[in-house]
């Protein structure tokens, strides 16, 4: 069976290019991307709050951690010109550090028995925890946290950090 000419150079044409069908479908692909990683570019205040969430976690979770095998572990919050420090502390030794601009985040703390309500922070503050874990000065609602004005954080008086408010 012979194939004339003519049919092969259709099928090299047909075979040549993207259709319509694909072209749209990539566009659409690209789309949802753009759309999904563009947000945090868009609105970076929280972005920044969120990062700064997530990290405020992390070391008041480390320092729990530490404080169940070591003795003398401290979680300490201080403000440092424009930015706010948190600082896990083993006998004296700072370990962790993690420091906020203040111009990127507002980090404002309650004061032991000061309920869950948040206020600047004027002077260093120190949270012991205890060889169980547990923080010695907190009272029963708990140690707020709050970002841009917002209860965001709570170390309970077990010295568990949450996301949200303290109850």
């Amino acid at each position: 069976m012979e194939v004339s000419s003519s049919h092969l150079g259709a099928r090299k044409k047909k075979a040549q290019g993207f259709t319509f069908v694909e072209l749209v479908a990539v566009l659409v692909v690209v789309g949802i991307v753009a759309g999904v990683s563009i947000g945090p570019l868009v609105d970076s205040r929280a972005f920044d709050g969120r990062r700064a969430l997530d990290s405020l976690l992390s070391v008041t979770r480390s320092t729990q951690q530490s404080a169940l095998v070591q003795s003398s572990v401290i979680l300490k919050i201080e403000t440092t010109g424009a930015s706010v420090e948190f600082s896990e502390v083993i006998s004296g030794v700072t370990v962790t550090t993690r420091s906020f601009p203040t111009n990127e985040v507002a980090i404002t703390a309650g004061t032991v028995g000061s309920g869950t309500t948040c206020g600047s922070i004027s002077s260093t503050i120190t949270l012991n925890f205890d060889s169980a874990g547990e923080i010695e000065t907190v009272d029963d609602d708990g140690f707020p946290i709050c970002l841009n004005g917002e209860s965001s954080l709570c170390i309970s008086p077990a010295g568990f950090a949450h996301e949200g408010a303290c109850l």
